[in-house]
């Protein structure tokens, strides 16, 4: 027995729906269930491109959620799209859960509304793989700030999870006057982190670790023999349901299938790329 039948039999055993080692089996046992709407496909970055592939050859559907990365290099990314370019219909949409959620679309569009001003900078903190755990918080940032490109490798780090290392590096956001995010790894040090805290004009905005809320310390106009503006005591602080995750992600990618213009897609697999392209190249051993 496979492994993968291995799986699907613990599967069915667990909640009682019919289950299957592979896409061909689940099709040869159900000729005539026609073809659904959803895929998820999590496995490995390094499987997903064929993965996608065969998915593509057996059914037509109208989106599929692939897990991030999406794959593990620019190159694999390209090949996966090209798959996709052939299904001119098919919609994708790439795991980063956090980009999903109401608390994070809220303030995206109060930064893009100027509210709190000018980015100075800010700083990432992550451990257990740059691609596969420090990317959604990179993914998090983009939603936020826009684009970055890849500033100076600090350090390549030591290889994680037989595809990543813990590296550290500075992103400069292209649309804030190049201003730097620090990402900073602990993984070496046998840490698991996510973090991200950046600072405006007009305060600091936070994702703190294993938080359940966004923190925002807004800036506090000084007194007449201040010389210098401080934050607030205490943070505003906005509850981002992440314990919900599937529940809204799923909420998201409906209103999408049912309503695309009026809810456009926030975690496309164009935007899933973008955020690949800059940590990939960090990770390439130039020597």
């Amino acid at each position: 027995m496979t492994p993968a039948q291995e799986r699907a039999i613990a599967l069915r055993s667990c909640n009682g729906a019919p289950a299957y080692p592979d896409l061909t089996s689940w099709r040869d046992a159900s000729p005539n269930s026609g073809h659904p709407d959803l895929v998820v496909i999590a496995v490995a970055p390094q499987f997903q491109p064929t993965v996608v592939q065969k998915t593509l050859q057996l059914i037509e559907l109208q989106m599929l959620l692939l897990e991030k990365p999406v794959a593990c290099d620019s190159e694999q990314s390209q090949d996966l799209q090209a798959a996709c370019d052939t299904h001119p219909k098919l919609q994708l949409a790439v795991n980063y859960i956090r980009t999903l959620l109401p608390s994070v679309q809220c303030w995206r569009t109060r930064l893009q509304a100027g509210e709190l001003g000018r980015f100075l900078h800010g700083q990432l903190t992550y451990g257990k793989g740059l691609l596969v755990n420090g990317s959604h918080f990179v993914n998090l940032a983009e939603a936020w700030l826009g684009p970055f490109s890849l500033g100076k490798v600090i350090d390549r780090g030591v290889p994680c999870l037989g595809i990543d290392r813990e590296a550290s590096l500075d992103l400069l956001a292209t649309d804030h006057d190049i201003a730097p995010l620090y990402v900073r790894c602990i993984g070496a040090a046998g840490l698991r982190a996510g973090e991200l805290d950046l600072w405006f004009e007009g305060g600091r905005l936070c994702w703190l670790n294993h938080a359940n809320e966004i923190d925002f310390w807004p800036r506090r106009k000084p007194t007449s023999d201040e010389s210098h503006a401080s934050l607030a005591t205490h943070p505003e602080l906005v509850a981002t349901e992440i314990d919900h995750y599937q529940q809204k992600v799923l909420e998201a990618l409906h209103r999408h299938i049912r309503y695309p213009s009026a809810s456009p897609l926030e975690c496309s697999l164009s935007n899933g790329s973008r955020t690949l392209e800059n940590l990939a190249a960090a990770l390439i051993d130039e020597h």
